[in-house]
């Protein structure tokens, strides 16, 4: 058990968040970083290095991070072990989630933009961001999720959040015609509003 440690002359508890900069968060800006990204340690960290430089932390720097972190991740996967079996156990880990979970880059509708994210965990991902509606889901992970966050990037309201034009809108139906209409109906929060009906007809 962590011992209480003294700080000028004060007795200061191991655990308190009393003196934190962070104001009690202990990993500044985890907020801002989807919890399900497999690169998520790495983009906190290359925030925390951009915000140590000067760099003021705004949306486009939280794309910024992501991104870096997310190559960082997909080099880091792509490297060949110099010996058959010497790869490290953080990489095999990773590998083996790839294999082993179905990615889905999601289209979901919050309030009237359309968020474009990446999970492996549908459930858990929409606990977190409760959408209006379920518009589409596409199988890809976070690479194919920049491409799209680049192709609509003229729709983008703020982060991962796009306004609903017409290219957008085009995407997203040929998304339901190729692999049908999203069957969830899971941590939704209906307001009466649907673009699609619920059953796809």
């Amino acid at each position: 058990m962590a011992q209480p440690r003294r700080v000028r002359g004060h007795v200061r508890d191991a655990y308190s968040t009393k003196h934190s900069r962070n104001g009690g968060d202990r990993i500044p800006h985890a907020d801002k970083v989807d919890p399900d990204d497999p690169a998520r340690s790495h983009i906190l960290i290359t925030i925390a290095r951009m915000e140590k430089a000067g760099v003021e932390i705004d949306d486009r720097a939280i794309e910024i991070a992501t991104k870096l972190g997310r190559w960082h991740i997909e080099q880091a996967l792509s490297e060949e072990p110099v010996a058959k079996g010497d790869v490290p156990r953080w990489q095999r880990r990773g590998q083996e989630s790839r294999v082993e979970k179905t990615s889905f880059v999601y289209y979901v509708r919050c309030g009237h933009l359309v968020k474009i994210g990446t999970t492996v965990d549908l459930a858990s991902r929409f606990i977190a961001i409760r959408p209006n509606e379920v518009l589409a889901l596409e199988p890809g992970g976070p690479v194919l999720e920049t491409e799209r966050h680049r192709e609509f990037a003229a729709l983008r309201a703020s982060g991962e959040y796009f306004h609903p034009g017409p290219a957008l809108q085009k995407q997203i139906l040929s998304l339901r015609e190729a692999f049908g209409p999203p069957a969830w109906t899971q941590s939704l929060v209906p307001d009466g509003q649907n673009w699609f009906p619920m059953d796809g007809a």
